[in-house]
């Protein structure tokens, strides 16, 4: 029997990501990003480096816990200096959102690993769910059919996602989660995604950050409009809510004079935190809550955090490694 088309990408890309050093990246879609990576395989309870960082989310019972979307799986990074792979199927997750109130809830899009592609068959692996934290997943929704590589999850009707796809499908859809059904929407005036965010108590307008700025749509991803006073001609790379507080909103504009930027009024008036990212490797995810933490990523495998809202911030990992003491 001969190997799929889908089989073969798999396959090449775990040789080549054994064997590279040097991995050159495309992350945003505007510059070239080069990662720097280990050439021999790490265990997969205890990643020495983590790199290609796609998504973030900040435990609700215990916020000094974080978990790292990656090019190859989830982490899971705890205050104690511990970093553990979640699950089994450590396939690309381009896509990553968690629920805001239960901790064990997340979904994700992307592409399979070979244990991945062996158990869903399908080279882009549409909407995923895991109830337990990551350890599990199961395909609910467009596999195969969707490649989302912004997500957000919202309360409302009973709990929906939205997911910007960039293959097959393309454009935005919405997921019920009670019947996972999918509509593409129209979302007319929106484009270039790469992030999304959905207020935690089902209120509250969307936003996207998008290459040409922040958007917003008040009439759930139905039509879309530019943010004032974001400036339109710089990219904003990241957008997120407060996991509780539906008032304040973090969205990254990788312009030097913004940086990034807070609403504490859900999304009417902005004002900077005073971070800025170098613009060679901007921020690229945001987790917000609970209480006043605040997690970015960049594309230069930074995390950082912050537990007073922005005003001072502590390495969680430097260019893909720990960071056990304070710097």
């Amino acid at each position: 029997m001969g190997v799929s088309a889908a089989m073969r990408h798999v396959l090449a890309r775990r040789e080549f990501l054994s064997s590279a050093g040097r991995i050159g990246l495309g992350a945003l879609g505007f510059m070239a990003i080069e990662v720097q990576g280990r050439a021999q395989a790490q265990p997969p309870a205890a990643p020495a480096e983590i790199h290609h960082i796609h998504g973030l989310a900040v435990d609700q019972r215990d916020p000094e816990i974080l978990y790292i979307a990656t090019h190859t799986g989830l982490v899971r990074v705890r205050q104690n200096g511990s970093v553990e792979r979640v699950g089994t199927h450590h396939f690309d997750l381009m896509g990553f959102t968690a629920h805001p109130g239960e901790t064990n809830l997340v979904y994700a899009s992307g592409h399979p690993d070979v244990p991945s592609y062996q158990k869903f068959q399908a080279g882009n692996l549409g909407m995923l769910v895991s109830r337990d934290g990551g350890q599990t997943w199961q395909s609910v929704a467009l596999k195969g059919q969707a490649d989302f590589h912004a997500l957000t999850y919202s309360p409302r009707n009973g709990g929906e996602l939205y997911g910007w796809s960039v293959a097959e499908q393309m454009g935005l859809h919405r997921v019920s989660v009670s019947s996972w059904k999918s509509e593409r929407l129209p979302a007319r005036g929106l484009s270039n995604v790469w992030s999304l965010a959905a207020g935690p108590d089902g209120t509250g307008p969307l936003f996207a950050g998008t290459k040409a700025g922040l958007m917003t749509s008040q009439d759930w991803g139905v039509s879309w409009a530019p943010v004032p006073p974001i400036p339109n001609d710089a990219p904003v790379t990241a957008v997120s809510y407060h996991t509780r507080d539906a008032r304040i909103v973090y969205a990254y504009v990788a312009r030097s004079d913004r940086g990034l930027m807070r609403s504490r009024d859900g999304g009417g008036k902005w004002e900077p935190t005073g971070f800025v990212a170098d613009p060679r490797a901007p921020v690229v995810a945001l987790a917000v809550g609970p209480g006043e933490h605040v997690v970015i990523a960049a594309t230069g495998s930074d995390v950082l955090r912050s537990r007073d809202g922005g005003k001072t911030w502590q390495w969680v990992l430097e260019r893909g490694r720990l960071v056990t003491k304070p710097r």
